[in-house]
């Protein structure tokens, strides 16, 4: 490809200071040039482009059909320009010059808000989607996202850092009208059906490895992608379903009418983890794992744990990741 070598952007800035103030003379008082030079910086620029731009005849100067399109396309050129200059400094000085970020649909509001305040500063452009494993998952593998906040454990796929942030139990979730604290599944599937989550998400596929485990078959009969109408479907008495804190506490309005319990038999939890491709913003992935330990830290596990007082949390060693249990599971994991 030939190189172009026909104008700068400087010629373009001289022309569009023209344009603005209809004057040869106080284009260039304003930009410190004689007005010979400006006058031979807008003759070469209409021999490179073969066409007349001003109309040297009219006092004030006024500007050709073509010099009329150029001064809008040229001010949109020389705004480019500063924001690539301005954009790379920031890179250079540790900002990321684009981000964008998967979230698994249990983390919303009010992290994503917390979230944006928080890395606003850091990144040039952010934008944050929320959705299932699975779709956050491809757009892990195709690059339409740089990194994502998932539950998705990602082992078959080869090149990936992962930053633990938070490890959650699976609970039980009943109507409100079952009073018993020891609740089996067998007296709940003989009673109402289970709310399945859809057996494509990754929290579906825990519970169905879990249940698996324990040999326990359940008819299927309802099954859903949402937290919000599975937890619906279970305040209104039309079954029970196994949640954990995080897609339960963002829908407070919900809670009076469902109870929480521990899962009967051996526990199970997910984690959630920051996903990356290695060598590509690991830096800002690190930077977000701490601030996301900080506000789910904040934000979530005061109200959950004032909620279910038998759970407790603890931090890990480094500090880096924080994990809610039974004391139990705590003490021994």
């Amino acid at each position: 490809m030939k190189p172009f070598s026909g104008y700068d952007l400087r010629t373009l800035e001289v022309f569009t200071q023209v344009c603005e103030l209809r004057s040869m003379t106080l284009a260039a008082q304003r930009l410190g040039m004689t007005q010979p030079a400006v006058s031979q910086a807008i003759r070469h620029l209409e021999d490179v482009l073969g066409v007349p731009l001003v109309d040297r005849r009219s006092r004030p100067l006024t500007l050709t059909a073509a010099g009329e399109w150029l001064t809008r396309t040229a001010g949109q050129v020389l705004q480019d320009a500063r924001q690539i200059a301005l954009t790379i400094r920031q890179f250079g000085e540790g900002r990321a010059l684009r981000l964008r970020i998967g979230l698994v649909d249990s983390l919303s509001d009010p992290f994503v808000p917390a979230m944006m305040r928080r890395l606003t500063p850091t990144v040039h452009y952010l934008s944050i989607s929320s959705g299932l494993a699975r779709t956050l998952r491809a757009g892990l593998i195709d690059r339409s996202l740089d990194l994502i906040i998932t539950n998705d454990p990602l082992d078959d796929i080869g090149e990936v850092r992962k930053i633990p942030i938070l490890t959650e139990p699976y609970l039980l979730v009943v109507p409100a009208s079952i009073n018993a604290q020891d609740v089996s599944l067998a007296d709940l599937a003989s009673a109402m059906p289970l709310i399945r989550w859809n057996a494509r998400s990754q929290t579906g596929a825990d519970i169905e490895r879990q249940l698996g485990r324990l040999r326990i078959d359940l008819r299927r009969q309802f099954e859903f992608d949402s937290a919000r109408t599975i937890l619906g479907m279970v305040a209104a008495e039309l079954g029970w379903a196994i949640m954990t804190p995080l897609s339960i506490f963002e829908m407070t309005p919900v809670l009076s009418k469902v109870r929480l319990l521990p899962f009967p038999g051996p526990s199970f939890s997910r984690t959630i983890v920051i996903a990356v491709p290695p060598g590509e913003n690991e830096t800002i992935a690190e930077q977000i794992g701490r601030v996301s330990v900080k506000l789910l830290r904040d934000l979530y596990v005061p109200e959950i744990l004032n909620a279910l007082p038998w759970l407790a949390f603890d931090t890990a060693k480094d500090g880096k990741s924080i994990r809610i249990g039974s004391r139990n599971d705590l003490a021994t994991h």
